[in-house]
């Protein structure tokens, strides 16, 4: 008989290892205490095609998943669009695609401009990224780029990345960011949205045998369903209490109005309650979603910071739009929706532990599983053990392939 693997958590790494232990004949049981699968990446509906609540999109270098879309049927949905990138600094904006955009860039003189392109090959090509964990990216970008180009360029980023954490991030992390994603050329999309990815798992975990359970919170301790022995493995992907974490806000709204010729707009102002503004029907054609055009506004900060009011967040996000956008038209937003997730960021210090994926029960930062069989070996999967590279779809991935492999090993 095989042996039955319990998952706690519907998102990408979760879904992939049930898919994967699955594929193998296990008996797989995914309970997810949201009422929807994707977690992170999961998505809504605008009209009958679904749209994620976080901006996604992958890169040529996201092998992962590009594997993982074949292996699922869905290739012939993935579009490749040329990367259409902009910065908003000093009231202005300003393309960014490439060194020509770089030279033009007019709040940087010439020598900031050359050490900012250097830094930029320099670090896409350096493939040791081991000497960078011990010193900050602060530090770092400060020494190589020089104080103006890391007061320009880097600082907005970084603290509307991290928040009042910036500082303590290490420089591996952002050395990651640049090599893995510097090369890429091209955005990925799934027509009908990265949904599709997590429904697809689904769908087939569930041919295969197994079960996935919606709005079940996983306690032992509370719930008749865990008794002694009903799981040989289980697998945690939740938040983890000794790993510092950000929440984060996404405002996402429909309009008539068509504000940049941009798709990514770096929003490089202290001031601004956002750090990023997204217009995605400049990726995506708006004609998938009924000729509307489609906005992200989004920010990370504190967990306990995301109590404020939807009305609030709106009306501060869209004042300080209008500022970048004067001719923004608040009586043309169609629709909006406010998405607030807690644990969305994950903050890499300098010389960071990446948590093992033996479970630690002092670790856990929800349902006590350390009270069920003692027999019963747990492991831990989340994306604080992606490192150096930041947490995404395409890592998620690897590490739902990852933590199956670890499983399939001892079991075999």
């Amino acid at each position: 008989m095989k042996q039955k693997i319990a998952i706690i958590g519907a998102g990408i790494t979760g879904l992939v290892a049930g898919y994967e232990l699955s594929k193998k004949g296990y008996k797989v049981t995914v309970f997810e205490k949201h009422s929807d699968i994707g977690g992170l990446m999961g998505g809504f509906k605008i009209g009958d095609i679904s749209l994620e609540k976080t901006y996604h999109h992958i890169f040529k270098t996201d092998k992962y998943i590009i594997d993982l879309i074949k292996e699922l049927g869905l290739q012939s949905k993935l579009r490749w669009y040329p990367e259409k990138t902009a910065i908003f600094y000093g009231g202005n904006i300003y393309p960014f695609m490439g060194i020509i955009d770089l030279l033009k860039f007019k709040p940087l003189g010439i020598l900031d401009k050359i050490r900012l392109g250097l830094v930029k090959i320099w670090l896409e090509n350096d493939n040791d990224w081991k000497k960078y964990e011990g010193v900050t990216a602060v530090n770092w970008m400060k020494k190589w780029c020089g104080k103006n180009a890391y007061r320009v360029i880097w600082e907005p980023l970084l603290k509307g990345k991290f928040d009042e954490k910036y500082k303590d991030v290490s420089m591996a992390w952002l050395w990651a960011r640049i090599h893995t994603r510097g090369n890429s050329g091209e955005l990925g999309y799934l027509d009908g949205g990265f949904q599709q990815i997590a429904n697809e798992l689904a769908k087939r975990i569930l041919k295969n045998g197994g079960e996935i359970k919606l709005n079940y919170e996983f306690n032992p301790s509370k719930s008749p369903s865990f008794g002694k022995g009903d799981f040989n493995k289980i697998i945690y992907t939740g938040p983890l209490n000794n790993i510092e974490y950000l929440g984060a806000i996404c405002v996402v709204f429909t309009s008539t109005q068509s504000l940049s010729s941009y798709y990514w707009h770096n929003i490089n102002d202290t001031n601004s309650p956002f750090v990023a503004f997204i217009q995605h029907t400049n990726l995506v054609d708006k004609k998938n979603y009924g000729g509307k055009n489609v906005y992200y506004l989004g920010k990370y900060l504190p967990n306990d910071q995301l109590e404020e009011k939807d009305e609030v967040i709106k009306k501060k996000y869209f004042d300080y739009l209008k500022k970048i956008y004067p001719k923004f038209n608040r009586v043309l937003v169609e629709k909006t929706w406010v998405y607030k997730l807690k644990n969305a960021q994950h903050i890499v210090k300098t010389n960071y532990k990446v948590p093992s994926y033996e479970f630690n029960p002092s670790a856990l930062r929800a349902s006590p599983l350390d009270k069920g069989d003692s027999k019963t070996k747990i492991y831990q999967a989340n994306f604080s053990q992606i490192y150096p590279e930041d947490r995404g779809m395409n890592f998620a991935v690897r590490e739902g392939e990852k933590v199956a492999s670890l499983i399939l090993q001892g079991l075999q």
